[in-house]
């Protein structure tokens, strides 16, 4: 199945004033707005929807994670390359689930764990940023000027790029649907802790993660969110923090994927992850298999603070 990204989250949420704001702060394009729903729109033309807790348009709450109840993503919507991908799915998947069909043709269903997922038509438009200038030893990219990064500025995050859900039970099993019924590819095999994969029309590392929870929670867990470079991640995050959002976890330069991350609890549900300089592979990329159990797992190569040095990301840390 050519699905080449996330085109859509939308959240059911408690507070849908602090929801707002907070994603107004993290620099998403605000959209319509009334007392019952806000929308916000991405770089790339991909979107995200918020709607109160209580609206009975949405899907059914699918969570049961320490410290989050009523808020959390309601649902992914899945970008299908062209119309015939689309086909594709909805026949696939309607061999043993119910599939419905919107208004505008997009098609909503659940997978296996009972996530509501969700497939349309892609909107999405290519972005192509030029490299920032580097000077280092011995080479010089940057002649008689500033960088570009010593200038404070706003950061906009320009696509999303992966979603995570815990997995109480069998990964295996999970992770086999969407590898068997939608074509998603392996790149890192967590094995006791789940599995990293991307869409087969994404050269991104991973835009799902599976993640075994060893507590028993299911539901949302994380977005992540890309931006230009290192820099723009940085800004970002001290950003949020001077608006007074809490970190959970960054930044952290991670040695699986490699990206540059901060991590943000967000108020309407889970966290969100600001990246870049993440990992592009294709059919060639080497699947590792990684034991997180293993003491010589470490999980990110550097963390710039010592209280978030063994902290995973999304781990709830009591102040």
């Amino acid at each position: 199945m050519n699905i080449t990204g996330i085109q859509k989250i939308i959240y059911g949420v408690e507070d849908l004033d602090a929801a707002a704001r907070f994603h107004t702060n993290w620099g998403l394009a605000p959209g319509r707005r009334d007392e019952t729903s806000a929308e916000f729109s991405l770089g790339d033309g991909s979107s995200l929807a918020l709607r109160r807790a209580d609206d009975a348009s949405l899907p059914p709450n699918h969570v049961n994670w320490l410290h989050f109840g009523a808020s959390t993503a309601r649902e992914v919507i899945w970008a299908a390359a062209d119309q015939a991908t689309l086909n594709a799915i909805g026949t696939e998947l309607s061999k043993d689930r119910d599939i419905t069909e919107d208004a505008d043709g997009a098609l909503h269903t659940t997978d296996d764990q009972g996530y509501h997922i969700g497939f349309a038509v892609s909107s999405i438009q290519d972005q192509h940023l030029n490299l920032p200038e580097i000077n280092t030893v011995g080479t010089t990219g940057r002649w008689n000027k500033p960088a570009e990064a010593a200038l404070r500025r706003r950061i906009h995050p320009l696509r999303y790029v992966h979603v995570v859900y815990w997995v109480p039970g069998d990964t295996v099993d999970a992770i086999r649907f969407y590898t068997n019924r939608l074509g998603f590819v392996i790149t890192d095999d967590m094995t006791v802790g789940g599995a990293f994969m991307r869409a087969a029309g994404s050269r991104d590392h991973h835009n799902l993660f599976l993640q075994k929870s060893n507590e028993g929670f299911y539901g949302f867990q994380h977005v992540a969110y890309e931006v230009k470079d290192l820099d723009e991640v940085g800004m970002l995050g001290e950003y949020m923090e001077n608006a007074g959002w809490q970190t959970n976890v960054g930044p952290i330069r991670h040695n699986i994927c490699s990206s540059f991350s901060w991590y943000m609890w967000n108020p309407a549900g889970g966290c969100v992850e600001v990246l870049s300089d993440i990992d592009h592979c294709g059919d060639d990329w080497e699947v590792r298999k990684i034991n997180p159990r293993d003491p010589g797992f470490y999980g990110h190569s550097w963390s710039a603070r010592p209280e978030h040095r063994g902290v995973r990301p999304a781990q709830w840390i009591e102040d």
